[in-house]
C-alpha cells in the first residue's frame, strides 16, 4: 500500500495543471511587472488575470486582491496596519484562533480581548457583542479576527451572523481565516458582509508560499503598510508565477463535497466504533475533517505510530511548535488537560479510497489493542 496522506488540513497535494501554470509563467513571464516595457506590461497583465479570477470566485472588485505569502503574512499586513494608523484599536479574536493570529495577539502591546467558545466550539456572540460596544463607548476602533473554520476541528463560525454584530457599531471591522473554508465552501464577501478575508494557497491543491487576502476600500483606508515599497500596501516585487499558480487553484474549485464528506462519514462511523469521541459538533464541520481522541491513548503516540505504517494524520495545527502540549482548541472546548493530548486529526481529501480508509481502520485496531 502506497502512504496514506490524511493531513490535507496542514497541506494539500499540488495539483499538477497548478504546478505546470507556475513553470509556464516563470519561463515564459520573467519580466518584473512594474516595469514600463513589453516584458514587464505582459506580466502585469498576467497578475490582473489571476486577480480577475479569484475577483470572480469571491464576488469582489480586482482592486480589492492584494497577494502575500500565505494567511499568516495576509493577518499580519491587515492587523498590524491597522494598529499603526490606529493605536487605540482593540483586537477582538475568538480563543481559538490559528497560532499566527494568537502569537501576534500575544505580542501587540495595545487594546485586545478574547472571545470563548462553547463545547461544540461555536463563538459566545453576546460576548463578542458587549466588547465591541465597550469600544464604542469610548470612541476605539474595534477591529474582530475569527476563522471561517477552525484549523484544527473543522468546526464552521456563523460568520454572516458575526458580520451583522460587528457592522452594528461604528469604527468597527471584521477579518476572517478562510484558509480551511475556501477549499469546501464558495464564498461571496458581500453577502457575507465580511471587510476581509485571508487565505493559503497551499489549502488548495496550490503552492507553498502562495496567498492573498481580499479587503474592502473602507478596511484599507485604516491601514497603514509595514512594508513598504513600491507597491503601495505590500512592499517588494510581485511573485508572478506564483500568483498565476493561486489564479489557477482558485479556478479549479469546483466546491464538490458529497462523495468527500461520505468518505469522511464511514471513517468516523468506524473510528467511532474503535472507542473513538469526536470532539467539536458534527454537523457544522468541514466535510473532510475528524478530530478526535481514544481515551487512554496519546494522541502523539498514535500519531507516531500511524507513520510507521506510511499513514499521516497531524494532532492539531502544522503549525504549533510544541506538539507535545496540549492543543489549546481543545482546552478551550472543555477538554482536559489530558484529553486533549489524547486528540489526533484525519483530513481527507478526494483522492483518499475507501481501500486506503479501510486499511487505516485495520492498522488502528491492533494498534488499540496493542496500547
Amino acid at each position: 500500500m502506497n502512504p496514506i496522506y490524511l493531513d490535507n488540513a496542514a497541506s494539500t497535494k499540488v495539483d499538477s495543471r497548478t504546478l505546470a501554470k507556475f513553470n509556464e509563467i516563470a519561463e515564459m513571464l520573467y519580466g518584473n511587472p512594474s516595469s514600463k516595457h513589453t516584458a514587464g506590461y505582459l506580466a502585469d497583465a498576467c497578475i490582473e488575470m489571476a486577480k480577475g479570477v479569484i475577483a470572480a470566485k469571491l464576488n469582489c472588485d480586482n482592486d480589492d486582491i492584494y497577494f502575500t505569502s500565505g494567511a499568516t503574512m495576509s493577518n499580519n499586513v491587515i492587523i498590524q496596519g491597522m494598529f499603526r494608523k490606529h493605536p487605540e484599536t482593540m483586537l477582538i479574536v475568538s480563543e481559538v484562533e490559528h497560532n499566527d493570529i494568537l502569537e501576534l495577539y500575544n505580542w501587540l502591546p495595545y487594546q485586545k480581548r478574547m472571545v470563548s467558545v462553547d463545547k461544540n466550539g461555536m463563538l459566545d456572540l453576546e460576548q463578542l457583542d458587549s466588547l465591541i460596544k465597550a469600544c464604542k463607548e469610548v470612541g476605539m476602533y474595534s477591529l474582530v479576527c475569527v476563522q471561517m473554520a477552525n484549523s484544527e476541528t473543522g468546526v464552521i463560525q456563523p460568520v454572516k451572523r458575526i458580520s451583522e454584530i460587528v457592522h452594528q457599531h461604528d469604527k468597527a471591522f471584521f477579518v476572517s481565516d478562510a484558509t480551511q473554508y475556501i477549499p469546501y465552501n464558495p464564498i461571496d464577501v458581500k453577502e457575507l458582509g465580511v471587510d476581509a478575508i485571508t487565505m493559503s494557497g497551499q489549502k488548495i491543491n496550490g503552492l507553498k508560499g502562495s496567498g492573498m487576502f481580499y479587503a474592502n476600500k473602507l478596511l484599507v483606508n485604516e491601514l497603514m503598510p509595514i512594508i513598504f515599497g513600491e507597491q503601495g500596501l505590500i512592499g517588494g516585487t510581485p511573485a508572478t508565477p506564483l500568483i498565476a499558480s493561486l489564479g489557477t487553484a482558485f479556478e479549479l474549485l469546483d466546491y464538490k463535497t458529497l462523495e468527500l464528506r461520505h468518505k469522511r462519514d464511514y471513517l468516523l462511523g468506524e473510528l467511532e466504533i474503535l472507542g473513538g469521541v469526536l470532539v467539536g459538533g458534527k454537523e457544522n464541520r468541514l466535510p473532510n475533517n475528524i478530530y478526535i481522541r481514544f481515551p487512554g491513548i496519546a494522541g502523539l503516540t498514535l500519531m507516531n505510530l500511524l507513520n510507521e505504517y506510511d499513514i499521516y494524520i497531524g494532532t492539531g495545527s502544522a503549525c504549533s511548535t510544541d506538539s507535545d502540549k496540549p492543543s489549546h482548541v481543545a482546552l478551550a472546548y472543555g477538554l482536559s488537560t489530558d484529553e486533549a493530548l489524547e486528540c489526533v486529526r484525519f483530513t481527507l481529501s478526494k483522492d483518499n479510497t475507501y481501500e486506503e480508509l479501510e486499511y487505516v481502520v485495520k492498522v488502528i485496531k491492533s494498534i488499540i489493542g496493542l496500547l
